[in-house]
């Protein structure tokens, strides 16, 4: 899978995460500035080192993010722009917000840390501690559909790739007189009587008569998490609950 800087240069998926992911950060950096002025004006007298003075605004961040993003998948400037955090392997606890926002401390370790995960192979949303942690920032709106390709390219190619048409069938040569007439082929994919195998991972999409895309349902469109098919027929989230 190519790294977020093969991508960012002709995805636009890509380049409107990042573009929401800065905003939400000039959105979080104000609150966190408003914050700790209540702290730093009266503690203003004790003359602070510069590498003091960051990792106390550092720290706030830090604290901030946990917070937020443990109870309500994400801290304001996130929940703005719709954007949430999401365990990969299981729920997100207490320990995936901690080991993805210590960067936050120091500055210059969050530039890093942006700026190694992008150039790492996989999930190009991911920063260096994202990784780590085993968790990753997603969209929750209506465009989280085409976000979950990111996903989808760790187990399947970029591009549906174009299989040359297939030869035309050759008629069978007449069979001899009084043989038997041969057993019927099994259709194609699979035993008489059984559906032929689905297609790969990617959406099969459809455009309705007025030429309208109509979307195959495979991601929720809330969180982009899998949908699985219910008994009663419905299909359901598998990460977050979501029914359609």
């Amino acid at each position: 899978m190519p790294s977020a800087f093969d991508l960012i240069g002709h995805n636009p998926a890509l380049q409107e995460h990042w573009i929401r992911r800065f905003i939400a950060f000039v959105i979080d950096a104000v609150i966190v500035a408003v914050v700790g002025l209540f702290f730093a004006i009266p503690l203003s007298f004790l003359g602070w080192a510069w590498w003091f003075s960051g990792i106390f605004w550092g720290g706030i961040w830090f604290i901030y993010s946990i917070l937020l993003e443990t109870i309500f998948g994400g801290t304001v400037g996130k929940k703005i722009v719709a954007l949430r955090v999401v365990a990969i392997d299981r729920n997100l606890d207490v320990v995936h917000t901690v080991v993805r926002n210590l960067p936050k401390i120091f500055p210059l370790i969050l530039l890093i840390d942006v700026l190694v995960g992008a150039a790492q192979q996989g999930d190009p949303r991911q920063r260096l501690f994202d990784r780590i942690a085993r968790t990753t920032v997603t969209r929750v709106d209506q465009g989280a559909y085409m976000e979950e390709q990111f996903r989808m390219m760790q187990h399947a190619g970029p591009h549906p790739m174009t299989m040359p048409p297939a030869p035309a069938p050759q008629a069978p040569p007449p069979a001899p007189p009084g043989a038997q007439p041969a057993s019927a082929a099994p259709a194609q994919g699979g035993w008489p009587g059984q559906a032929p195998p689905s297609g790969g991972g990617w959406p099969q999409h459809s455009w309705d008569e007025q030429g309208r895309l109509v979307r195959e349902m495979k991601f929720c469109t809330a969180c982009g998490g899998q949908l699985v098919a219910r008994g009663d027929g419905k299909l359901t989230c598998v990460r977050c609950g979501a029914v359609y």
